[in-house]
């Protein structure tokens, strides 16, 4: 049901499915200005010493959020794959990490949210971040899933600078980080 939204209204949608209100602390995440991109794929090591593989774009792209995402925790059984990009932000005090949220189906076809922090801290890898929160309509307030930013075991973590492609819609501006991620906090 939460597939069609469209993303101007998907944060408040994610807000009154989860049944809350918006949040009045100030907003610590923001839209890239001019907007650039990321991709990123590898493994980490997971709390329990499993291994997560992922995979992962994100950005805007011709005036639209644009990305995919891909996890697979085989060792929980959790598995994603994106349906729809709803935001892509960073914060001032972390310039090199990127956040991208939206929405995703799991391996049993249910719908999830889901927030991936992602931080490109050298070339080839060197130090590369990632982390997933997973929510679902049902588990409002606690987590699904989260795995908080780990370094890769293996891949690369890569910003890319922006181009003449990578304009958002003027309305993305105005966005605020709820609007974007619902209540999902950043994983870093």
């Amino acid at each position: 049901m939460y597939r069609h939204l469209s993303t101007l209204t998907l944060g408040s949608a994610l807000a009154a499915a989860l049944g809350l209100a918006a949040p009045l602390s100030v907003q610590a995440f923001h839209l890239p200005a001019p907007c650039d991109k990321i991709t990123a794929s590898g493994t980490v090591t997971t709390e329990s010493g499993s291994t997560a593989s992922f995979a992962v774009t994100g950005g805007c792209k011709n005036g639209k959020w644009w990305g995919s995402v891909s996890f697979a925790d085989p060792a929980s059984g959790i598995q994603i794959s994106s349906t729809e990009i709803s935001g892509y932000a960073w914060d001032p005090a972390a310039p090199q990490g990127r956040d991208i949220c939206g929405l995703a189906v799991d391996a049993n076809g249910d719908d999830v949210f889901f927030r991936v922090h992602l931080a490109d801290f050298g070339e080839p890898g060197k130090n590369d971040v990632f982390g997933i929160a997973i929510d679902n309509p049902e588990t409002a307030g606690e987590r699904f899933y989260t795995l908080m930013s780990e370094t890769l075991t293996d891949g690369n973590v890569q910003l890319h600078r922006a181009n003449r492609s990578n304009r958002p819609d003027p309305a993305f501006a105005a966005l605020q980080e709820w609007q974007m991620c619902g209540d999902l906090s950043s994983p870093q």
